[in-house]
């Protein structure tokens, strides 16, 4: 589980710096989404029986959760003026 909350934070903190519209996400907000997604990603994986425990996959799953949930609300709210 700690493993999987720090991984959200440092693909929140990567997903924040390489939005494609540039920083359009706070610093809290990418931290919040970033753990958010990761968590989402590794047990929602292992909720629908993708892997199990300690397989590399369940990485690779909250890697990419927490990176489209960064990106998704970063396009969803847009860039403020």
């Amino acid at each position: 589980m700690l493993g999987t909350l720090i991984v959200g934070l440092l693909v929140g903190l990567a997903a924040r710096q390489l939005h494609p519209a540039g920083r359009v996400v706070t610093l809290p907000a990418a931290l919040v989404l970033g753990v958010a997604g990761a968590l989402a990603g590794f047990y929602g994986g292992r909720a629908l029986h993708l892997f199990i425990d300690g397989q590399m996959s369940g990485w690779v799953a909250a890697i990419v959760g927490s990176a489209v949930l960064v990106g998704l609300w970063g396009a969803v709210r847009g860039r403020r003026r």
